[in-house]
């Protein structure tokens, strides 16, 4: 029996509006959103979230989004697991593909790549923006409930939606919707 396909959405963690920089696409990220990228990706490593493949909007955000993510999958594999993951964590990041249409990308545009990359992975990170991945989301998941403010996929929001092998990626299960803050600390290292 074949493995279930996961299709996980990130939007991108929390930029700095007032930062300086001249252009939405060039914005980087808050230090809020310095702080949420890596928690996230410490849970997606102590619960077995890792991708197989990124891909993303290659905007400011989104990239150090990415980075900062496969920072903390790394930092909580090395130190946890007593391994030296730095091998995967280099091995995820040049794994990343970056699609300029993500950066105004629709629900249509995110079906097309992870219907795509579902061909040949298991799981596939999609990280970008909304309206987008809200729309992604509940194209999905049309029950999907919002968070209490009645966002779907605020700023470093993590969808987890699962695809029965046998149905290709049409409608599928949501496993996680989750916020950074929704996540208790995980600590990096054992005490």
């Amino acid at each position: 029996m074949m493995a279930n396909k996961q299709l996980l959405l990130l939007r991108h963690a929390k930029s700095d509006w007032g930062s300086g920089v001249h252009g939405d696409f060039v914005r980087p990220l808050s230090a809020r959103g310095k702080r949420d990228a890596p928690r996230m990706g410490r849970w997606l490593a102590q619960n077995g979230g890792l991708p197989d493949c990124i891909v993303a909007s290659p905007s400011a955000r989104t990239t150090e989004t990415i980075e900062l993510l496969c920072a903390g999958f790394g930092a909580y594999l090395s130190k946890n697991l007593q391994d030296d993951m730095h091998a995967i964590t280099e091995r995820a990041i040049d794994k990343v593909i970056y699609d300029s249409q993500l950066y105004h990308g629709d629900a249509a545009h995110i079906h097309e790549i992870a219907t795509e990359q579902l061909r040949s992975f298991n799981r596939v990170l999609i990280v970008a923006h909304n309206p987008g991945m809200e729309l992604a989301l509940l194209r999905y998941c049309p029950d999907a409930q919002p968070f209490a403010d009645g966002k779907f996929m605020p700023t470093c929001a993590l969808a987890v939606i699962e695809f029965a092998e046998q149905s290709g990626v049409a409608a599928g299960k949501l496993r996680v919707l989750m916020r950074p803050s929704d996540i208790a600390d995980i600590a990096e290292a054992p005490e």
